[in-house]
């Protein structure tokens, strides 16, 4: 079956690149819309059409990927695929914590929209169709978001996803095919009040006051960069953006525009698992003033409800502590959570003369659960930030300083289907807890931190520089006292015994450099964490001491205003002990282009080679961690 399904949709997306215009007949200056279930319309031109216009954009992926090795099934493959929360070590890319499965996968899609223009406002209604056949896991991780009625990371469950570790192709093939409505807008002709139902992202949001569950997927892309890149992305045509940067929300939402003034209302549900549901409620209110001057706060709730659900805290009922490789790993059951944060945000001039702005943010967070393990020691948590950016010329310099309380946004919220990531319990970027996101961004600090960044950036010239230095510390230590206390989380660090709490600490160093000669465009990308917690005497499963050094060059050519290709070699590492002897690194080699057929038809040709390689963190067991793939994906995208 796997033969048929990558004949099919590779001909398919060849043969629609085939018979679509010569790119010399292409506008540069014309660029294709892009599908996507979550986006909003788009502002209406200018004279503001009337009467019905409508738009149809589709997309058609192939996905071929194998690998070879005996890393492909490692030892915690059957607790993994049980639900265990100890996570494998492999078989799955560094880069982005997707899985690494030998299988074939055709996807198609398409959002058609169609709008009617009145005389005092605009009717939009927006539907589509999804079909996948093939490899569920390859079409679940590697291709564009999967639409809404398919989408397993949404809870959707028409798509026979589970956790698989095939050895071959066709061992975790699915066909599904689904149409379904995903929302209709309203707007009034001036576009100061617009009202939105299903499936849509945020206008506006401070991401430390709530933040929209990033993707598990991994776009399609003709390079790479590494997950804490300094950098602008992997190069690409200024037309081909990834289809959705994160997953959408379902509900309701009101957007209305006074002055400088803006006000947005959303109701909506959050990916859950079957069974489980999450809600949002949120108002946030925007003046944005002009020139970098910017002032807003939100309010923000979300709950849970539905089946209860066990998740690595020991804050909830019937708390556990198994002693595993890795330290010792709590479990406990989740039900009823409510949390609420208020949340205000001021960007600013401080002089103009000297080109120095200030930020300032601040969070409040007020947690509780039914049936904690301790009942009574839910506490407020809060976030703090502070930042001077300099501007002279082509150089940026910026210091922040952060703060984020262990009981900070420490709702648990597991994602629409187990274990969402395949990284282990030491992966890096790691701050949150795998299978669960946090309901803002954590990206630059994870919970129980604080600590300082200093940033310095060259832009705009023959060669750009970008240098960063991040230094956090742990604000209270994680024992199994402290972790039982309700909403307390460290999102990264195991527990200690009381007696023997230690305190870790972060550091990051990131390096980004991109020159421009005649002959195209050349980018050094990376990144060193470094992490640590010192041992107490006679506690060796809680010691911290590694580091994730990690490097991508990336060479890519501009060879026309309608093609662009790239190449690029890159290297993951993890180096140290994280309570067990951790050493093994993942080498990459990127390649692709992509071309404008015509300015309604695009492709994109990419191939990915991996090879893993160390030392087993389970001696035990005997198997090696070793493998390597090889991963081919080609897609059209169409705009009508």
């Amino acid at each position: 079956m796997h033969r048929t399904v990558r004949l099919r949709y590779a001909s398919l997306a060849l043969a629609a690149s085939i018979f679509a215009a010569p790119a010399g007949r292409a506008s540069a200056q014309a660029p294709a819309a892009q599908p996507s279930a979550a986006a909003s319309p788009s502002a209406s031109a200018t004279p503001r059409p009337l009467g019905l216009h409508a738009s149809l954009d589709a997309s058609l992926t192939s996905i071929d990927q194998s690998t070879r090795g005996p890393g492909q099934i490692g030892p915690e493959a059957s607790g993994f695929i049980a639900g265990a929360p100890l996570a494998p070590n492999t078989p799955y890319d560094f880069f982005s914590s997707a899985p690494q499965t030998p299988g074939v996968a055709g996807i198609g899609q398409a959002i058609a929209t169609a709008a009617y223009g009145f005389r005092t406002f605009d009717a939009t209604i927006t539907g589509g169709f999804g079909d996948v056949d093939g490899s569920v896991t390859n079409a679940a991780y590697w291709g564009e978001s999967l639409f809404p009625a398919l989408n397993p990371h949404l809870g959707a469950q028409a798509l026979p996803y589970r956790i698989a570790f095939p050895a071959h192709a066709g061992e975790d093939d699915g066909r599904t095919f689904r149409a379904s409505l995903l929302g209709a807008t309203l707007a009034s002709a001036d576009g100061n009040v617009r009202v939105r139902g299903g499936y849509f992202d945020l206008a506006q949001t401070d991401r430390f006051a709530f933040a929209q569950p990033a993707l598990t997927s991994v776009n399609p892309a003709i390079g790479f960069a590494t997950p804490e890149t300094l950098g602008n992305g992997a190069p690409a045509l200024d037309d081909w953006s990834p289809v959705a940067t994160q997953l959408p929300l379902d509900g309701f939402d009101l957007v209305a525009k006074r002055g400088d003034g803006t006000l947005e209302v959303t109701t909506a549900a959050l990916p859950s698992l079957p069974g489980e549901s999450a809600r949002l409620d949120m108002g946030s209110l925007v003046s944005d003033r002009g020139e970098g001057t910017r002032f807003s706060a939100d309010l923000v709730h979300v709950a849970t409800s539905g089946l209860p659900f066990v998740t690595t805290v020991p804050f909830g009922a019937d708390p556990t502590y198994d002693v595993t490789p890795q330290g010792v790993l709590p479990t406990s059951t989740l039900d009823g959570q409510r949390q609420t944060i208020a949340a205000g945000r001021g960007a600013f001039h401080i002089s103009t003369a000297y080109a120095l702005d200030g930020t300032v943010e601040i969070g409040r967070t007020w947690y509780d659960a039914s049936d904690p393990a301790r009942p009574g020691t839910a506490r407020p948590g809060g976030y703090y930030h502070a930042g001077l950016t300099k501007t002279k010329g082509r150089v940026t310099a910026s210091l922040d300083v952060y703060r984020m309380e262990a009981r900070y946004a420490p709702i648990i919220l597991p994602y629409g289907v187990p274990e969402n990531q395949w990284s282990a319990a030491f992966a890096w970027p790691g701050q949150w807890l795998k299978s669960n996101y946090q309901s803002i961004d954590n990206t630059v600090l994870g919970v129980n931190r604080q600590g300082y960044r200093l940033r310095y950036f060259v832009d705009k010239g023959p060669l750009e520089v970008h240098l960063e230095y991040v230094d956090l510390r742990q604000i209270s230590p994680e024992t199994t006292a402290t972790a039982e206390q309700t909403g307390f989380v460290d999102g990264y660090y195991l527990p200690q015994a009381p007696a023997a709490a230690t305190f870790g600490r972060q550091r990051r160093y990131g390096f980004w450099a991109a020159w421009h000669p005649a002959f195209g465009d050349v980018t050094l990308d990376v990144v060193d964490d470094t992490l640590n917690r010192p041992t107490g005497a006679g506690h060796p499963l809680d010691g911290v001491s590694y580091e994730v050094p990690q490097a991508i060059l990336t060479v890519d050519r501009r060879v026309s205003p309608n093609v662009i290709a790239s190449m690029g070699l890159g290297r993951y590492a993890m180096d140290g002990r994280f309570s067990e002897p951790i050493d093994f690194a993942e080498r990459s080699f990127v390649a692709g282009a992509e071309v404008r057929e015509t300015s309604r038809a695009s492709v994109l040709v990419s191939f990915r080679r991996s090879a893993f390689a160390g030392v087993s963190t389970f001696p035990a067991a005997g198997t090696s961690p070793d493998f390597t793939g090889s991963l081919l994906v080609i897609e059209q995208r169409l705009h009508l």
